[in-house]
């Protein structure tokens, strides 16, 4: 029930992320894009990135979430035994990194349609 909010919420915070990585990073793209690295190239590095905060998110969410968890049923003495609803857990981690990369989507496409000679000449 809380997991969905918390998976929005977290892909929400990737596409900001990957939007301000965009901006900051557009000399880098620029200058890549000069070199001869192609827009799709871009595209698809903006993207892998975005997945892999998925990855981090999710692996650090349960290393520190079951943990946590255990220890709050624990400290509640709560009657009921603790479980691991691992066939969910797996689904949302299953979805959450082809949604972080969708989130990137967007930045993605910017960052590759960065034109090389605008983003080396600009004075940040």
């Amino acid at each position: 029930m809380v997991l969905g909010p918390t998976v929005l919420v977290a892909v929400a915070g990737v596409a900001t992320t990957a939007s301000l990585t965009v901006v900051e990073r557009g000399r880098e793209f620029g200058l890549l894009r000069a070199l001869g690295l192609g827009g799709a190239a871009v595209h698809r590095m903006v993207t892998a990135e975005c997945a892999l905060h998925g990855v981090l998110g999710g692996v650090l969410g349960l290393a520190l979430g079951v943990p946590y968890a255990w220890l709050v049923v624990r400290v509640a003495e709560a009657s009921a035994p603790f479980t691991v609803p691992a066939g969910q857990l797996a689904a949302v981690f299953g979805a959450l990194v082809p949604v972080t990369a969708a989130a990137g989507t967007v930045p993605a496409l910017r960052a590759s349609r960065t034109s090389p000679t605008v983003a080396v000449a600009r004075n940040d």
